[in-house]
């Protein structure tokens, strides 16, 4: 394992792993909130306030010698977890957003808290919660409820690219909104959600999507085959682009994939109860060992690097071979 007991309690004990990012192959991010659960002081009934609840962004600089490889910061408590997502530009770093806007960025030199993005209503970006954050052609993207979505431009400064996107909350939100979106570039990317609610952006305007189905959508990758795949209800996915698609496959799991990214000619998708891979348009479990297929919850990748973590430990896939974390 390459986390001693000692990095571990210092890091991780006491804490949940809710999403995690690769900037790059020397720097994976692991976004925490704290697990009220473990506390002895907890009555086994109550469920504290999202809010209050401790959060962590932990370092792994896999070049660092042993001291200094692992670090964490704590981050005010805030709106929920952070989004684990990253840019290259303006600079390399990790970018976590909150559901309810507040920005942590670490690396190239900084880091710490920025001004929280702010609502549609203030002439911001928002619409409702932040779901996720992805980078695309560079930069730190988000999507979230009402059909939110910008991007970070440079610090402190999110550009909205909500215009000409509808909503309207008293008809719209049970049936609208975006969980997950991806993009082969900032002139070609896809949010979805909602009942079947896709939409395509061409870098200039937003089109709606006629998708084939109105079950509850959760998560999307445009993918290396230069098809987009996009998962709902059940596990069951869809693969296209444009207004055409096809069903994959329908309703197989017992929860929906969480993330999906494309890793080696392969999509590879995971939930808590498991990880998959999709290749050739057939949904298999992923050949990995019990103890790497402990470590479901969260995927990421930078195309070099896949990394998968979540409740019960974490592992990455180098070169053809699984190192475990912990």
């Amino acid at each position: 394992m390459e986390l001693t007991d000692e990095q571990f309690q210092a890091n991780f004990k006491g804490f949940l792993i809710v999403d995690c990012v690769v900037r790059s192959p020397d720097f994976f991010y692991f976004s925490l909130i704290q697990d009220y659960t473990s506390d002895p002081a907890w009555n086994g009934k109550d469920h504290p306030d999202e809010e209050a609840m401790r959060k962590r962004v932990v370092v792994y600089a896999r070049q660092q010698s042993d001291n200094l490889r692992w670090g964490h910061v704590e981050i005010t408590p805030g709106g929920g977890n952070f989004n684990a997502g990253n840019a290259v530009l303006p600079k390399e770093q990790f970018v976590g957003v909150d559901a309810d806007g507040q920005v942590y960025v670490l690396g190239s030199g900084t880091g710490g808290l920025e001004k929280q993005i702010t609502d549609a209503s203030a002439g911001g970006v928002l619409r409702g919660g932040v779901n996720r954050c992805r980078m695309i052609s560079g930069y730190a993207y988000i999507a979230g409820g009402g059909r939110s979505v910008g991007y970070r431009e440079d610090s402190n400064k999110w550009i909205s690219l909500t215009d000409g996107l509808p909503f309207e909350y008293h008809r719209d939100w049970e049936t609208a909104g975006f969980r997950d979106f991806d993009g082969f570039d900032s002139n070609d990317i896809y949010c979805v959600g909602g009942k079947g609610d896709v939409w395509h952006f061409n870098g200039r305007k937003w089109a709606q999507i006629h998708f084939p189905s109105n079950i509850n959508l959760y998560s999307i990758s445009c993918a290396g085959d230069g098809f987009v795949y996009i998962s709902g209800y059940g596990g069951t996915t869809f693969k296209g682009r444009g207004d055409k698609w096809k069903q994959l496959f329908k309703q197989e799991l017992t929860l929906p994939f969480r993330q999906m990214v494309w890793y080696k000619k392969r999509l590879w998708c995971t939930s808590d109860y498991g990880t998959w891979t999709i290749e050739n348009d057939r949904l298999l479990p992923a050949q990995i060992d019990a103890d790497i297929a402990r470590c479901a919850g969260h995927v990421a990748t930078d195309g070099n690097i896949l990394l998968l973590a979540g409740h019960s430990g974490a592992a990455y896939l180098e070169d053809g071979k699984w190192k475990k974390i912990f």
